[in-house]
C-alpha cells in the first residue's frame, strides 16, 4: 500500500518538473522570437553587447531616454511636430544626398513606407540636412508614402539628436521614448526590418 502514494509523489514531482521546463522552454522561445528582428539588423554581437548595457559607438538600445521634440517642415512647406504623432510608433532616419549609402538605403526606405502607409500605428519619416524638395527629389521613389522633412541647418538631427554620420535611423516608441537606434545603411524592406519596428508596439 505505501508503494501507491510513493509511485504517485514521484510522478506528481515528476509531472511538476515537466511542466516548469516546459514553461521556460516556452518563456525562452517567446524571448528569442522578440529578439531576433534587432540581432537582424544590429547584428549577434552588436545586439548581445547592448542588452549586457555596455556602451556602443554604433547603436542603441534602451528604454528611457525620452526623445527630444522638435519641428521641421516637408516637401509642400508644412510643419510636422515629432509630439503631434504620440500613440505611433515613429522611424527617423537621418540622411542626406551627399551620402552615397543613405542614397543606396532609400528605395527600402520607400518601400517600407508602402508597407507601413495604411497604418495608423507607425509613422516613417526620412529627415534630410538637404535644402529642399527640388534637391533631393531625384533619389525619393515617385509616388512614395515616405514622409520628407529638412532641416538644412541640422539644428533637429545634429544639435538635438547628435547625429554627425549617415544613414542613422531612430526608433521613438507610442511614448516619445528612443528605443532603438541604427547606424548605417540597412535594407528596410526585409520582412525583418518591420518585425523590428512591430516589436516597440
Amino acid at each position: 500500500m505505501r508503494g501507491k502514494p510513493l509511485a504517485a509523489a514521484i510522478a506528481l514531482s515528476l509531472g511538476a518538473a515537466l511542466v516548469f521546463l516546459f514553461t521556460q522552454a516556452v518563456i525562452d522561445g517567446e524571448r528569442r522570437r522578440r529578439e531576433a528582428p534587432l540581432k537582424a539588423l544590429l547584428g549577434d554581437s552588436g545586439f548581445e553587447r547592448l542588452m549586457r548595457g555596455e556602451p556602443s559607438d554604433q547603436h542603441y538600445l534602451g528604454n528611457s531616454l525620452l526623445a527630444p521634440d522638435f519641428s521641421l517642415k516637408d516637401k509642400d512647406g508644412k510643419p510636422w511636430r515629432l509630439s503631434d504623432h504620440r500613440g505611433r510608433v515613429v522611424v527617423l532616419n537621418f540622411w542626406s544626398i551627399t551620402c552615397p549609402p543613405c542614397v543606396e538605403e532609400m528605395p527600402s526606405l520607400s518601400d517600407l513606407a508602402q508597407l507601413t502607409g495604411g497604418r495608423d500605428d507607425i509613422e516613417l519619416v526620412a529627415i534630410s540636412t538637404d535644402a529642399d524638395w527640388q534637391t533631393v527629389a531625384s533619389v525619393v521613389p515617385a509616388g512614395s508614402n515616405l514622409k520628407v522633412l529638412f532641416d538644412p541647418d541640422k539644428a533637429v538631427v545634429g544639435g538635438k539628436f547628435g547625429t554627425k554620420l549617415y544613414p542613422e535611423t531612430w526608433i521613438i516608441d507610442r511614448r516619445g521614448v528612443i528605443r532603438l537606434r541604427v547606424d548605417g545603411k540597412r535594407n528596410w524592406s526585409a520582412g525583418i526590418a518591420l518585425d523590428a519596428i512591430e516589436s516597440f508596439l
